[in-house]
């Protein structure tokens, strides 16, 4: 899914095994507590829903997600910090939107750290909403912190 960008042109492409070493050192820059591979690498088959997006075919970002009985659930999603800004989330999830919708589901769900107000406010304007809080749910540097859970109606 080609994607006019300022920088260039961008694609949305299926993740694969070999994007892994891309996926992985973006993962450690942008999350506190990221990921190990074993765990990447565990989400990987035929209930995933796992795209990359590229720029000047260099990994930049990327989504991981499942899917079952209508309902999808974004489990990472991560942008370079060196492209955040820059809509590659935006269309990231936009293309999640609509291959969910090509999947015939009805509605995707995620988490997001009470503290991500960047994502939190990106999620809000693409039609997620706030369904409830999940108490001290992610590892913070000082103890834990509250997940946000949203919900997308397709």
């Amino acid at each position: 899914m080609p994607i006019n960008n300022k920088q260039s042109v961008t694609s949305i492409i299926a993740m694969a095994i070999t994007d892994l070493p891309e996926v992985l050192a973006i993962e450690v820059q942008a999350h506190s507590h990221p990921w190990s591979e074993k765990i990447f690498l565990s989400n990987f088959g035929k209930r995933y829903i796992n795209h990359v997006i590229m720029l000047d075919d260099k990994v930049v970002g990327y989504f991981v997600a499942s899917y079952v009985a209508g309902e999808v659930t974004l489990m990472n999603i991560a942008i370079s910090p060196v492209y955040q800004g820059a809509g590659l989330g935006r269309a990231l999830l936009n293309y999640l939107k609509t291959f969910s919708l090509s999947l015939s589901q009805q509605e995707i769900w995620l988490e997001a750290r009470a503290s991500n107000t960047p994502a939190i406010k990106l999620y809000q304007a693409l039609d997620f909403v706030e369904v409830d809080i999940r108490p001290a749910y992610y590892p913070a540097d000082n103890g834990r912190e509250d997940a946000i859970i949203m919900c997308c109606y397709l």
